[in-house]
């Protein structure tokens, strides 16, 4: 009787823990809507205003610790983030996604090849506009970028390659089945 007394008051504080504990399980993290933020965190994060309410709680939350961090960056630095802001809240929702997939692709490249991609990068941003344009209206050919050093196709995703059955080596042929050795009819007969 009294180990049942003790089984059912543990149950209550088994409950009681479960009750008290159930909102934290499914706690999701919560972000401070825009007219909730700082003056000074909306004079630096004013480029993001519009797109603010669309934002996800992580996403807020970022923006918000790079607010907290802006006052003791450098100029050069606030100038580069105040105007990647503006950039970012001018592109559409494809151009955004478009993006996010490139920097995902940007970041599986192996760390050895990223020197050679900036390269290439500065070399692109030094040209001039009509050189920009006419690069942009050839057709590419090439399966080597502009140095050589990475395929045109590890920045490309495979699903939006096309199928280019050319360029595939064609499957390797199997080897036919070895040949049966023949029986001499001396072994077949026994010995005595």
């Amino acid at each position: 009787m009294a180990e049942a007394g003790r089984f059912g008051q543990l149950r209550r504080w088994l409950c009681v823990l479960a009750l008290v504990m159930a909102p934290l399980a499914g706690a999701t993290t919560t972000a401070p809507g825009w007219g909730e933020l700082t003056p000074e965190q909306q004079r630096i994060l004013a480029p993001l205003e519009a797109e603010w309410p669309k934002m996800g709680p992580a996403r807020r939350n970022k923006w918000i610790g790079i607010a907290a961090r802006f006052p003791e960056m450098t100029q050069n630095d606030r100038d580069r983030i105040t105007r990647r802001m503006e950039t970012w809240s001018q592109l559409s929702p494809e151009e955004r996604k478009k993006a996010r997939d490139q920097y995902k692709r940007l970041q599986k490249l192996p760390t050895e090849q990223r020197p050679a991609l900036r390269q290439q990068w500065e070399a692109y941003k030094s040209l001039s506009d009509d050189e920009k344009d006419k690069l942009r209206s050839q057709p590419s050919t090439r399966t080597k970028s502009v140095r050589g050093q990475i395929p045109v196709e590890w920045l490309v995703p495979p699903y939006l390659r096309p199928y280019r059955t050319a360029l595939r080596p064609p499957p390797p042929q199997p080897e036919p089945p070895p040949q049966p050795k023949p029986v001499l009819p001396e072994a077949l007969y026994p010995r005595f």
